[in-house]
């Protein structure tokens, strides 16, 4: 594969992302990315066979950044207690576009999200925490984080921060931390939930 097609090809991807990400997958069209991205739609086929195959390219491609970036933080983090992660334009993209594609009810999307479960969970387990139900903390912990990918332009407007921005991103990011810190019922409530919905499952 030339040079050339190689540019071409990440052109159509990073097109891909950026639409996929404002409008959803059904609402664009290959003619939609190959103007944005200076192509033909005949091109867009060469490459990726169908609008489902670029979708799985991008789902892949941005799946990996992610976790990239994720690991880069968690190294920093670990040499410095005090580090703070830096979202740039692009990493906050590809934020929305996972969440985007969890609306969407991407396949790639939904396993990427019982991988975090997975990962999640098995991170309690090791860690040996105290608690009733590791998959359902794991489960709710992936729910709230996505959430906030989901809803994150939402968020910042309601912080009057600028949605798309790292200092709304970093806002959040702190703010989720601290309630994870910082529960805000304690042990007796938790238990008397807990009692209850025993009841209740017995009753059923």
């Amino acid at each position: 594969m030339s040079t050339e097609d190689l540019t071409a090809r990440a052109r159509i991807r990073d097109a891909a992302i950026r639409l996929f990400t404002a409008r959803g997958m059904e609402k664009t069209s290959i003619l939609d990315i190959a103007e944005a991205a200076g192509v033909s739609g005949g091109l867009i086929r060469h490459h990726f066979g169908s609008k489902d195959g670029l979708r799985e390219a991008c789902d892949a491609y941005v799946f990996d950044e992610l976790l990239k970036f994720k690991e880069d933080v968690l190294a920093k983090g670990a040499a410095n207690p005090g580090f703070l992660p830096s979202f740039d334009a692009r990493q906050l993209l590809y934020r929305r576009y996972l969440g985007r594609a969890l609306i969407d009810g991407s396949e790639a999307a939904a396993a990427q999200f019982t991988e975090i479960v997975d990962g999640t969970e098995r991170y309690f387990r090791e860690q040996g925490m105290d608690m009733p139900d590791p998959r359902g903390v794991a489960a709710a912990l992936a729910a709230m984080t996505g959430g906030l990918m989901i809803l994150q332009d939402h968020v910042a407007r309601a912080l009057g921060e600028e949605p798309g921005t790292h200092e709304a991103m970093l806002r959040m990011s702190l703010a989720a931390g601290h309630l994870f810190l910082n529960p805000l019922g304690d042990g007796e409530t938790l238990e008397k939930a807990r009692e209850a919905l025993a009841a209740y499952e017995r009753k059923g």
